[in-house]
């Protein structure tokens, strides 16, 4: 029996928990984007039905825990699982591949809650690009982290199997 909707539910509630509780970045209104890494997580590595409920539920944990408009992050994150499942060939579902998408996800994601929102970051264009700066980290702390704790309760469930065993079992 596979565990899919516990260890999802499991890794959302994690991942909600540190993107609420943990401070933002430092003199600014952004936070780490933990829900968005799982999302990444489950669009390179898990099956499309999965990935559109990670989708949708980490959307609007983003966004009521952030004060943002209903469906704001989750419509980005739906279009994210939508563009980045062609790419599965192309990216790697490995630590690398998630951890790359997540960095690049966190800038956009910023980008599109700001222009939804019709919010603007307080302060001069330097201090905004400083917050942007300050996002790249941010990423691949998201997407570490995201494929480390969901990759480890997948093994643990069952879920996913590693690599080398796949190989040895078609020997």
């Amino acid at each position: 029996m596979k565990l899919d909707l516990p260890v999802l539910l499991v890794l959302l509630t994690l991942a909600a928990a540190a993107q609420t509780l943990l401070p933002g970045m430092p003199g600014s209104l952004l936070k780490i984007p933990f829900l968005s890494g799982v999302v990444v997580y489950y669009a390179l590595n898990r099956p499309l039905v999965m990935s559109l409920v990670a989708a949708v539920w980490a959307g609007w944990l983003t966004d009521s825990g952030g004060g943002l408009p209903v469906f704001c992050t989750g419509a980005f994150l739906l279009l994210l699982v939508l563009v980045l499942r062609p790419l599965r060939r192309f990216l790697d579902g490995s630590f690398v591949g998630v951890v790359a998408v997540a960095t690049g996800v966190a800038l956009l994601q910023a980008l599109w809650q700001l222009s939804w929102a019709h919010l603007a970051l307080p302060g001069s264009a330097w201090r905004v690009a400083g917050d942007f700066v300050l996002l790249l980290p941010a990423g691949v702390l998201a997407g570490a982290v995201a494929y480390g704790v969901g990759h480890t309760l997948d093994r643990f469930a069952g879920n996913v199997k590693e690599r080398e065993e796949l190989q040895g079992q078609r020997l």
